[in-house]
Protein backbone atom coordinates (compact mmCIF):
# COMPACT_ATOMS: atom_id res chain seq x y z
CA UNK A 1 0.00 0.00 0.00
CA UNK A 2 1.28 3.74 -1.21
CA UNK A 3 1.49 5.94 1.43
CA UNK A 4 0.81 9.53 0.56
CA UNK A 5 3.29 12.10 2.60
CA UNK A 6 1.59 14.52 4.44
CA UNK A 7 3.23 17.37 2.55
CA UNK A 8 1.34 16.30 -0.51
CA UNK A 9 -1.80 15.57 1.55
CA UNK A 10 -2.08 19.18 2.62
CA UNK A 11 -0.33 20.62 -0.67
CA UNK A 12 -3.38 19.04 -2.45
CA UNK A 13 -6.04 20.05 -0.32
CA UNK A 14 -5.09 23.73 -0.76
CA UNK A 15 -5.04 23.17 -4.20
CA UNK A 16 -8.07 21.73 -4.43
CA UNK A 17 -9.92 24.61 -2.16
CA UNK A 18 -8.02 26.92 -4.81
CA UNK A 19 -9.37 25.63 -8.18
CA UNK A 20 -12.98 25.13 -6.50
CA UNK A 21 -12.24 29.02 -5.38
CA UNK A 22 -11.38 29.62 -9.38
CA UNK A 23 -14.49 28.11 -10.48
CA UNK A 24 -16.81 29.21 -8.16
CA UNK A 25 -15.04 33.13 -9.56
CA UNK A 26 -15.97 32.10 -12.77
CA UNK A 27 -19.50 31.25 -12.43
CA UNK A 28 -20.13 34.34 -9.90
CA UNK A 29 -18.29 36.50 -12.89
CA UNK A 30 -20.65 35.19 -15.65
CA UNK A 31 -24.06 35.65 -13.51
CA UNK A 32 -23.21 39.28 -12.43
CA UNK A 33 -25.95 41.43 -12.91
CA UNK A 34 -24.11 44.67 -12.29
CA UNK A 35 -20.67 46.74 -11.69
CA UNK A 36 -20.73 46.12 -7.86
CA UNK A 37 -22.58 42.36 -7.61
CA UNK A 38 -22.28 41.38 -4.57
CA UNK A 39 -21.56 37.60 -5.54
CA UNK A 40 -18.62 38.61 -7.59
CA UNK A 41 -17.30 40.54 -4.91
CA UNK A 42 -17.77 37.75 -2.56
CA UNK A 43 -16.26 34.96 -4.72
CA UNK A 44 -12.84 37.10 -5.42
CA UNK A 45 -12.67 37.56 -1.96
CA UNK A 46 -12.69 33.94 -1.85
CA UNK A 47 -10.68 32.89 -4.39
CA UNK A 48 -8.05 35.71 -3.08
CA UNK A 49 -7.51 34.07 0.49
CA UNK A 50 -7.31 30.01 -1.34
CA UNK A 51 -4.48 31.71 -3.05
CA UNK A 52 -2.72 33.54 -0.67
CA UNK A 53 -3.23 30.07 1.91
CA UNK A 54 -1.69 28.05 -1.17
CA UNK A 55 1.43 30.30 -1.57
CA UNK A 56 1.71 30.22 1.82
CA UNK A 57 1.98 26.21 2.45
CA UNK A 58 4.01 25.98 -0.40
CA UNK A 59 6.55 28.31 0.54
CA UNK A 60 6.36 26.50 3.92
CA UNK A 61 7.06 23.09 2.76
CA UNK A 62 9.18 23.10 -0.35
CA UNK A 63 10.68 26.92 0.07
CA UNK A 64 8.89 27.28 -3.64
CA UNK A 65 6.47 30.58 -4.25
CA UNK A 66 3.77 31.40 -7.44
CA UNK A 67 3.95 33.78 -9.26
CA UNK A 68 0.91 36.08 -8.01
CA UNK A 69 1.35 39.39 -5.60
CA UNK A 70 -0.77 40.37 -2.67
CA UNK A 71 -1.26 43.95 -1.52
CA UNK A 72 0.09 44.52 1.91
CA UNK A 73 -1.64 45.01 4.84
CA UNK A 74 -4.39 43.90 6.97
CA UNK A 75 -7.20 46.18 4.85
CA UNK A 76 -8.36 45.42 1.66
CA UNK A 77 -10.86 47.83 0.99
CA UNK A 78 -13.43 47.88 -2.08
CA UNK A 79 -15.42 51.10 -3.31
CA UNK A 80 -17.58 51.34 -5.87
CA UNK A 81 -19.52 54.59 -6.82
CA UNK A 82 -22.30 55.64 -9.73
CA UNK A 83 -21.44 59.40 -10.34
CA UNK A 84 -24.69 59.57 -12.57
CA UNK A 85 -26.98 58.54 -10.24
CA UNK A 86 -29.89 61.22 -8.94
CA UNK A 87 -32.09 59.58 -6.74
CA UNK A 88 -34.84 61.10 -4.99
CA UNK A 89 -34.60 58.91 -1.43
CA UNK A 90 -31.41 56.51 -0.39
CA UNK A 91 -31.43 53.85 1.98
CA UNK A 92 -27.94 53.47 3.99
CA UNK A 93 -26.90 50.17 4.63
CA UNK A 94 -24.52 49.02 7.13
CA UNK A 95 -22.88 46.08 8.56
CA UNK A 96 -19.82 45.27 10.79
CA UNK A 97 -18.56 42.31 11.56
CA UNK A 98 -16.66 41.41 14.94
CA UNK A 99 -15.24 38.38 17.02
CA UNK A 100 -15.78 38.25 20.96
CA UNK A 101 -11.90 37.59 21.76
CA UNK A 102 -13.06 38.31 25.85
CA UNK A 103 -16.17 37.80 27.06
CA UNK A 104 -15.97 39.23 30.66
CA UNK A 105 -14.55 42.18 28.86
CA UNK A 106 -17.16 42.23 26.58
CA UNK A 107 -19.46 42.48 29.84
CA UNK A 108 -17.73 45.00 31.92
CA UNK A 109 -18.13 47.30 28.76
CA UNK A 110 -21.61 46.81 28.83
CA UNK A 111 -21.70 47.69 32.23
CA UNK A 112 -20.12 51.03 32.22
CA UNK A 113 -21.87 51.96 29.10
CA UNK A 114 -25.13 50.88 31.63
CA UNK A 115 -23.98 53.12 34.17
CA UNK A 116 -22.94 55.89 31.92
CA UNK A 117 -26.98 55.71 30.60
CA UNK A 118 -28.34 55.51 34.24
CA UNK A 119 -25.67 57.20 36.34
CA UNK A 120 -28.56 57.28 39.67
CA UNK A 121 -28.60 53.35 39.31
CA UNK A 122 -26.62 50.96 41.11
CA UNK A 123 -23.64 49.17 40.38
CA UNK A 124 -25.80 46.17 41.16
CA UNK A 125 -28.29 47.49 38.64
CA UNK A 126 -25.81 47.03 35.84
CA UNK A 127 -25.17 43.60 36.84
CA UNK A 128 -28.34 42.44 36.71
CA UNK A 129 -29.13 44.31 33.17
CA UNK A 130 -25.82 43.47 31.41
CA UNK A 131 -25.53 38.99 32.01
CA UNK A 132 -25.11 37.98 28.55
CA UNK A 133 -23.33 39.29 25.47
CA UNK A 134 -26.47 40.66 23.80
CA UNK A 135 -27.14 42.78 26.73
CA UNK A 136 -23.82 43.89 26.39
CA UNK A 137 -23.75 44.76 23.18
CA UNK A 138 -27.30 46.08 23.34
CA UNK A 139 -25.84 48.91 25.70
CA UNK A 140 -22.87 49.52 23.89
CA UNK A 141 -25.26 50.43 21.13
CA UNK A 142 -27.96 51.99 23.25
CA UNK A 143 -25.11 54.43 24.58
CA UNK A 144 -22.62 54.96 21.72
CA UNK A 145 -24.14 53.82 18.55
CA UNK A 146 -22.33 52.01 15.71
CA UNK A 147 -19.19 54.07 15.32
CA UNK A 148 -18.59 54.67 18.76
CA UNK A 149 -18.90 50.74 19.36
CA UNK A 150 -17.01 50.82 16.45
CA UNK A 151 -14.14 52.84 18.36
CA UNK A 152 -14.62 51.07 21.79
CA UNK A 153 -14.43 47.35 19.99
CA UNK A 154 -10.81 46.31 21.17
CA UNK A 155 -11.06 47.42 24.87
CA UNK A 156 -14.33 46.12 24.95
CA UNK A 157 -13.49 42.65 24.01
CA UNK A 158 -14.14 42.34 20.52
CA UNK A 159 -12.22 41.86 17.38
CA UNK A 160 -12.54 43.55 13.95
CA UNK A 161 -13.22 41.98 11.29
CA UNK A 162 -14.24 44.39 9.17
CA UNK A 163 -17.41 45.93 7.48
CA UNK A 164 -19.49 47.13 4.43
CA UNK A 165 -21.44 50.51 3.87
CA UNK A 166 -24.20 50.57 0.82
CA UNK A 167 -26.00 53.63 -0.03
CA UNK A 168 -28.93 52.62 -2.61
CA UNK A 169 -31.50 54.28 -4.56
CA UNK A 170 -34.74 54.01 -3.26
CA UNK A 171 -37.72 52.96 -5.49
CA UNK A 172 -41.44 53.89 -4.30
CA UNK A 173 -42.66 51.76 -1.54
CA UNK A 174 -39.18 50.80 -0.50
CA UNK A 175 -39.55 53.30 2.62
CA UNK A 176 -42.50 51.50 3.80
CA UNK A 177 -40.26 48.03 4.77
CA UNK A 178 -38.54 50.08 7.39
CA UNK A 179 -39.31 48.52 10.04
CA UNK A 180 -40.95 44.71 8.72
CA UNK A 181 -38.24 44.01 6.19
CA UNK A 182 -35.31 46.45 6.48
CA UNK A 183 -32.66 44.85 4.40
CA UNK A 184 -34.95 42.89 2.16
CA UNK A 185 -34.95 45.71 -0.44
CA UNK A 186 -30.81 45.42 -0.99
CA UNK A 187 -30.15 45.73 -4.32
CA UNK A 188 -26.95 46.07 -6.48
CA UNK A 189 -28.57 47.31 -9.33
CA UNK A 190 -29.75 50.10 -7.36
CA UNK A 191 -26.40 50.71 -5.61
CA UNK A 192 -25.23 54.35 -5.69
CA UNK A 193 -22.54 54.26 -3.31
CA UNK A 194 -19.99 50.61 -1.69
CA UNK A 195 -17.26 50.74 0.75
CA UNK A 196 -16.29 47.57 1.84
CA UNK A 197 -13.30 46.76 4.78
CA UNK A 198 -11.78 43.66 5.07
CA UNK A 199 -9.79 42.58 8.05
CA UNK A 200 -7.99 39.55 7.26
CA UNK A 201 -7.02 38.10 10.71
CA UNK A 202 -3.52 36.58 11.90
CA UNK A 203 -2.89 33.56 11.27
CA UNK A 204 -6.15 32.86 9.43
CA UNK A 205 -3.85 31.84 5.79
Amino acid sequence: MTTVPPERERLQAALDHLTDALENHMEACLARTGEADAGVQAAYTALRHAAERYDDLLFEVRDEVTPWEFPEGPHVDIEYENAEAEPAAVGVFVRRDYDITEHDELLRAGREAYGELYPAHPREAAEADVSHAGRALYQLLHAYGVDGLDQRAEPSGLLSRGGTVWVQELAEGDTETLVDEPFAIVDDEMLIYRLDEVIEPDGDL
